[in-house]
């Protein structure tokens, strides 16, 4: 959940994929080349443009260093498919070469990110968005002047699968 208390003049949007829909909008036959592959999960790709803050030397120390989750999850309340992708954080998929994984995970990127699937937020002053990051890609745009202030609060909630 994210809370709007102080926002820019204009830019810093939220924007959101439903990958929900992303996956129920692919062909039959990628569907079945997906069914099982696990993807790598790292906190910071080497594949991945966008780079994050650098992890403390106490966070690093507690962090695993990879998590294994499939591309395709169930989600547990609902039980409709999604995609579960994160173009920062997914290092490769197991068992398949980089030379195989990478164009892979660009197509399902590629059409997750398409306008069907796509949700734009405009902020303004006391929003409250919630979503759940199960079934959902979703990333604050640094289109602003970043000598004003964009400040909103954030709440998580740990999954219990």
């Amino acid at each position: 959940m994210l809370l709007a208390v102080e926002l820019p003049d204009k830019g810093g949007d939220t924007q959101y994929v439903n990958m929900h829909e992303a996956y129920e909008g692919l062909p039959d036959d990628m569907k079945a080349r997906i069914a099982d592959p696990q993807g790598v999960h790292v906190y910071q790709s080497k594949h991945s443009e966008r780079k994050l803050l650098a992890l403390s030397p106490e966070a690093q120390k507690n962090a695993p260093p990879s998590v294994i989750h499939p591309i395709v999850k169930t989600h547990p309340v609902t039980g409709r498919k999604s995609l579960y992708l994160n173009p920062i954080r997914i290092e490769e998929i197991t068992g398949r070469p980089e030379s195989e994984s990478l164009p892979l995970l660009d197509e399902l990127l590629a059409h997750a990110i398409q306008d069907k699937y796509h949700y734009r937020h405009k902020w303004q002053q006391g929003d409250l968005a919630m979503w759940d990051n199960r079934c959902l890609l979703h990333k604050a745009n640094g289109d602003y002047d970043h000598d004003q202030t964009r400040y909103l609060y954030r709440v998580m909630l740990k999954d219990d699968g």
